[in-house]
């Protein structure tokens, strides 16, 4: 188990383990999903571009540059369209991995788009390509590197992969340094940082993430959230109103265990308790336009638990037990 009062959850820390391994070795490697959108969008041209109204304003950073109009769709609380879209000319579909657990309903899409449909897989790192869609991911969000992200396009458009992209040199890293140290605060500071100088220009992974990345223990790291999720589901399936809208199969690899309760919980009593979950996403609430009530009500009412590979069953049963000592009686 980490050492006593060391905040569970939030960024990672610099990380090096003993294994070469390379997960994404058909993708072209960019500095992070942003940049990978932004090179979709430079190469397909789009009329408009359908995008889900649950989703941080970091994916309409790349729409917004390159001036494409786009429409928000609304989800239900399966996580999936709330209404079939029928494109126009040109038109694509942006749609989400939701914590990596929507692989089954993301193949009917595939078979209903094909190309025109762009998998948003910032929250699913593990899955790969299949030739038949366009799909990214971030590494940040996985690992603790200070950039990175993965490409995969359609069989029809492999002449993207033999492009020259130019390593990136802008990187900051000293935030995962610092968290490695044990210097949280001043880390977090630096990570904030860190995270507003990214920028959905297209380039390519820096050296310092691809070595990072190279020395991973895949395996390790999906069973670790494998188990993890799983000593979730255990003690809160029972609470959950989102367990039927999840793909839960031997296969996934989950982000978060995303816990979706009928009330809200103060963040802050298991901050007390030395626990970071974030909220997704707060840009939901302050957009301004009317409806999507079921995202602006999920968004105040999930709880994304940490389960990543740094944590095991104490982290895990410790993070259960502050949730169970906070949950209203009702629940």
């Amino acid at each position: 188990m980490k050492a006593k009062h060391q905040l569970i959850g939030g960024f990672f820390e610099l990380e090096v383990q003993p294994k070469n391994v390379s997960h994404h070795s058909n993708a072209i490697a960019l500095t992070n999903g942003r940049a990978c959108l932004s090179l979709i969008l430079q190469h397909i041209q789009p009329q408009k571009v359908w995008v889900p109204f649950y989703t941080c304003d970091a994916l309409l950073q790349p729409l917004q540059q390159h001036q494409i109009p786009y429409e928000f769709y609304a989800i239900n609380p399966a996580l999936e369209l709330e209404r079939s879209l029928s494109l126009g000319n040109d038109e694509y579909l942006i749609y989400i991995n939701y914590f990596g657990l929507k692989m089954e309903y993301i193949d009917r899409l595939i078979t209903t788009y094909g190309d025109r449909l762009i998998l948003d897989n910032t929250q699913a790192f593990f899955e790969q390509g299949n030739g038949k869609n366009w799909a990214f991911n971030s590494a940040r969000k996985f690992f603790g590197v200070p950039d990175g992200g993965y490409l995969y396009v359609p069989d029809s458009h492999l002449a993207l992969r033999d492009a020259d992209y130019k390593p990136n040199t802008a990187i900051e890293y000293q935030h995962l340094v610092d968290r490695m140290l044990g210097k949280q605060q001043q880390a977090y500071q630096e990570f904030v940082s860190a995270e507003q100088a990214l920028s959905s220009d297209v380039q390519g992974m820096s050296i310092l993430a691809q070595s990072l990345l190279a020395t991973v223990d895949y395996e390790s790291v999906i069973q670790k959230r494998r188990e993890n999720f799983g000593l979730y589901h255990e003690a809160f399936q029972h609470l959950n109103l989102l367990v039927n809208g999840l793909d839960i199969t031997d296969e996934v690899v989950p982000f978060h265990y995303p816990l979706y309760l009928k009330d809200t919980i103060d963040r802050r009593s298991l901050y007390r308790h030395h626990i970071f979950v974030p909220t997704l996403w707060q840009d939901t609430l302050n957009r301004g336009i009317e409806g999507f009530t079921f995202e602006q009500e999920f968004t105040q009412h999930l709880l994304p638990l940490p389960l990543d590979h740094r944590y095991g069953m104490a982290e895990v049963n410790a993070v259960i037990s502050a949730l169970r000592g906070i949950l209203p009686e009702s629940l």
